[in-house]
């Protein structure tokens, strides 16, 4: 493994554009990347590695490709900066009175879903209005807002987000301590410091606001998860530390949190 730091911003990077892969296209690939520990990160839907694991991650990239017929992901030379990465969303387009529209009345949504469609929309460049929490578009374009607004809703949407709820921890973090959790608390619900990492992540973790390149419906399942392994452990059926016998209800849990968490480690 290598000290490369992808936080670093005089590390050197290369770029994999994966926003055509589906989540468990993606899945599949960073479980083939941990397995030949190859560093990497995500940046939306880019995935990021030290030019030195290039030629490790191309054979993996085409091992995937071909086994699920993928077409070729994109791929930079060399290291590029924020405008050519188009990391900010462009100028969003304002819909004009005299165009047909359709309303969506989204005023029951949460901030964050209705900030996806705000970034969806400006990255396909449908133009838009937003007033009361009701969203016009063109009637033209109604089929792919649809698509869009499916989307969000199922939580297939990844969010760029990647600091913490006070701004200062990183959410990835609790993400590590849910996975590092159900990895012990599976194999012993007995696991005091299983027990201690998982309420410590819990502390921290916002449902609303998923780790850097995790879709929205995993991190929600994921706290999900963690949350139902807490109150199994500590309200519903504390475990006794003398007790040797295995209180059953709790590894299924954690099993499930540790599979879920497992390929994007």
């Amino acid at each position: 493994m290598t000290d490369w730091n992808p936080s670093d911003p005089d590390a050197e990077k290369v770029f994999y554009d994966l926003s055509a892969w589906d989540f468990d296209q993606q899945a599949e690939l960073a479980s083939a990347l941990a397995d030949a520990e190859i560093p990497h990160t995500w940046d939306g839907t880019e995935l990021v590695i030290p030019p030195d694991a290039e030629d490790a991650a191309d054979a993996i990239f085409a091992e995937i490709e071909e086994r699920l017929q993928i077409e070729p992901a994109p791929e930079s030379d060399d290291e590029r900066g924020d405008d050519e990465r188009g990391d900010e969303p462009g100028t969003p387009r304002e819909l004009t009175d005299a165009t047909p529209a359709t309303d969506y009345d989204l005023t029951e949504w949460a901030d964050l879903e209705r900030s996806l469609v705000v970034e969806s929309l400006t990255a396909a460049n449908i133009p838009f209005r937003f007033a009361e929490g009701v969203l016009s578009v063109p009637t033209s374009d109604e089929s792919r807002v649809d698509d869009i607004l499916d989307e969000v809703e199922a939580g297939d949407m990844i969010p760029v987000i990647n600091d913490g709820p006070d701004g200062d921890v990183v959410p990835f973090e609790s993400l590590n301590a849910f996975f590092l959790a159900g990895e012990r608390l599976r194999k012993d619900p007995q696991d005091a410091d299983g027990l201690e990492r998982l309420l410590d992540a819990l502390k921290i973790a916002d449902p609303n606001r998923p780790p850097r390149g995790v879709e929205l419906r995993v991190w929600r399942k994921s706290c999900e998860l963690a949350e139902q392994l807490a109150d199994a452990l500590v309200e519903e059926s504390p475990v006794d530390l003398d007790d040797e016998s295995d209180p059953g209800h709790i590894q299924p849990i954690a099993e499930a949190l540790h599979d879920l968490l497992r390929p994007l480690i």
